[in-house]
C-alpha cells in the first residue's frame, strides 16, 4: 500500500485525505496508527527532475485468534479421529501452541492444527489455542471436544453391611457421553420400589439408592444400570447383614512362652452365633492348621468383642491365626491373617543373638546314640543273679526287693559314694554325666552284692 502526501511551499499548502497525518517541516506525523497504516511512504520534491525518498512503516499488531470455521464445539464418537484448527492474526505473525485443561500438550501440533487419533474419553475437555507474537499480551481461543462413549459404572462399595431397622445407602459412579439414564434393579431385573426408596445424584455423577429403614426383605443383590445410545453398563452391589471382617487388638509379641491371648472385635448388626478359629505354626502349611469353634457373643450394640487363650505353644515360635464370625446371614470375610510370636525361654537368646559374657565351658551335646543308651540304662531294673542256690533259670529276671537294713546300707553307700565323688572332683579331671552315672552304678552294684552274700 502506498500513501501519498502532497506538500507545497507553505504550511497551508499541505494536502491530505487523512486528518491523522500532519506536516511538520519536512517531517510527516501520524497519530493513532492502525494496522492499515503499515507500508511504504514516499516523500517527493518538486524539482526538475523530481526527487523522491521512500520510507516503510511497520506496525506491530497484538495477536488475535479464533477457531477455524468458528467451530468451537466438536463432537465425535470414541475411536474416531478429529482435527482442531485455529486461525491467528497479528504482526509479526503469531506462533500457536495447544493445551488441554491447562496442561500443555506434549504431542507435536501441525502448525495451527491439532489432530486427535482414536479419540478416547480421556481426550474430552477444553482445548486452548494460544497465539503469541511477542506482544505484551497473548490471545487464546477455546475449542470443546466431546468424545461420545458408552457408560462406565463403578460401585462405591461392592457390599454394604447393615441390619434390620438400620439405614443404608447404595451408590455408584457413572461416566458417559452423552449423559446416561440410570436405573436401579434387584436381581431378576425387578425395578426398586420408587415410593419407598429415594434416588439421588450429585455433581460427581454419584447415583444413590437410600434405605431409611432396612427390612428383612431388602437384603440381597442390587444393580445400578446406566444407558445411553452408545451402549449400557451396570455394577452389582450386595446389601448384606453378615458380619464385617474381624479386627485384632493383641500385640504381635506375647508375654508368655507357651500361651497367648488373642483379643478381637467384629461389627455385626445381628447376634454373633459362633467364631471359627484356625491357627498354626508359620512352618506348617494351612492344611496342618488347627481348627475349632467358639460360641458367639451377644451385645446391645453392633460391636461384639471376644478373646481366646492358646495353650501348649512352642516358646519363641511364630503363629498365624484367622478368626471368622458367623451370624444368621453368613460368615465374615478374612481380610488379614494375624501373626504373633511367643516369648523365648528364660536365659536363652534368639537365633543369631550374642552369647552371655563371662568365662564358661560347655560340653558338646551328646549324640542321639548316647541319649538312647543312657535312657535304657536308667530305665532297666537292677537284676541280681546269685552264684549259689537256685538255678539261673529260676531267678532270671527276678527283681529282689531289699530289706530295711539293706536300704539303710544302700543309703549309706550312696552318701559315701557322693562324698568320694566330691573328693575326687577336686583332684581328678572332670567326669562327664555319663561317666559319673557308670561309676555310681558300679559302686551300688558292689554294695548290693555284698548285702546278699554277707
Amino acid at each position: 500500500m502506498t500513501h501519498d502526501f502532497i506538500a507545497r511551499p507553505g504550511k497551508e499548502n499541505a494536502v491530505t485525505r487523512d486528518g491523522r497525518l500532519t506536516l511538520n517541516g519536512t517531517a510527516l506525523n501520524l497519530r493513532e496508527a492502525k494496522e492499515g497504516d503499515a507500508g511504504p511512504y514516499t516523500c517527493e520534491v518538486s524539482t526538475e527532475p523530481a526527487r523522491t525518498l521512500n520510507h516503510t512503516l511497520d506496525i506491530r499488531v497484538p495477536p488475535s485468534v479464533f477457531p477455524a470455521n468458528n467451530r468451537s464445539v466438536l463432537t465425535v464418537k470414541m475411536d474416531s479421529s478429529v482435527t482442531m484448527a485455529c486461525h491467528a492474526r497479528g504482526n509479526p505473525r503469531p506462533s500457536i501452541s495447544w493445551s488441554l485443561k491447562g496442561r500443555k500438550l506434549t504431542r507435536p501440533p501441525s502448525g495451527n492444527r491439532l489432530m486427535v487419533t482414536k479419540a478416547q474419553p480421556e481426550d474430552n475437555g477444553l482445548y486452548t489455542c494460544t497465539a503469541d507474537n511477542g506482544a505484551p499480551t497473548t490471545a487464546t481461543a477455546i475449542i470443546t471436544l466431546n468424545v461420545m462413549y458408552p457408560p462406565k459404572v463403578r460401585a462405591e462399595y461392592k457390599e454394604v453391611i447393615t441390619g434390620v431397622s438400620y439405614s443404608a445407602i447404595l451408590a455408584c459412579f457413572v461416566e458417559a457421553e452423552p449423559m446416561a439414564k440410570v436405573k436401579w434393579y434387584r436381581v431378576g431385573d425387578i425395578p426398586v420400589d420408587p415410593l419407598r426408596l429415594a434416588k439421588t445424584v450429585d455433581a460427581r455423577w454419584r447415583y444413590s439408592l437410600i434405605f431409611n429403614m432396612v427390612t428383612l426383605d431388602d437384603f440381597g443383590v442390587y444393580t445400578c444400570n446406566a444407558t445411553n445410545y452408545m451402549g449400557n453398563a451396570s455394577a452389582v452391589i450386595h446389601l448384606s447383614g453378615r458380619p464385617k471382617p474381624v479386627r485384632y487388638f493383641s500385640p504381635p509379641l506375647g508375654d508368655e512362652n507357651t500361651t497367648y491371648t488373642l483379643v478381637w472385635d467384629v461389627e455385626s448388626y445381628a447376634p454373633v452365633l459362633a467364631y471359627t478359629i484356625s491357627y498354626g505354626n508359620e512352618s506348617d502349611s494351612e492344611a496342618q492348621w488347627v481348627n475349632f469353634t467358639l460360641p458367639g457373643t451377644s451385645s446391645s450394640s453392633s460391636l461384639h468383642s471376644s478373646s481366646h487363650s492358646f495353650a501348649n505353644l512352642l516358646p519363641g515360635n511364630t503363629y498365624h491365626v484367622q478368626v471368622i464370625a458367623t451370624n444368621e446371614f453368613g460368615e465374615s470375610d478374612v481380610n488379614e491373617t494375624f501373626v504373633f510370636t511367643t516369648q523365648q525361654p528364660a536365659g536363652t537368646t534368639s537365633p543369631g543373638g550374642d552369647e552371655p559374657p563371662g568365662d564358661h565351658f560347655t560340653h558338646p551335646p551328646p549324640s542321639p546314640q548316647d541319649v538312647v543308651s543312657e535312657r535304657e540304662e536308667a530305665e532297666e531294673p537292677l537284676q541280681v543273679t546269685p552264684t549259689t542256690g537256685a538255678p539261673a533259670e529260676d531267678v532270671e529276671g527276678l527283681e529282689v526287693e531289699p530289706t530295711v537294713q539293706e536300704r539303710q546300707v544302700i543309703r549309706d553307700g550312696v552318701e559315701a559314694a557322693e562324698s568320694s565323688a566330691s573328693a575326687q572332683d577336686s583332684a581328678a579331671p572332670t567326669l562327664t554325666p555319663a561317666e559319673r552315672r557308670m561309676q555310681m552304678g558300679a559302686f551300688l552294684t558292689a554294695i548290693i552284692l555284698s548285702c546278699f552274700f554277707s
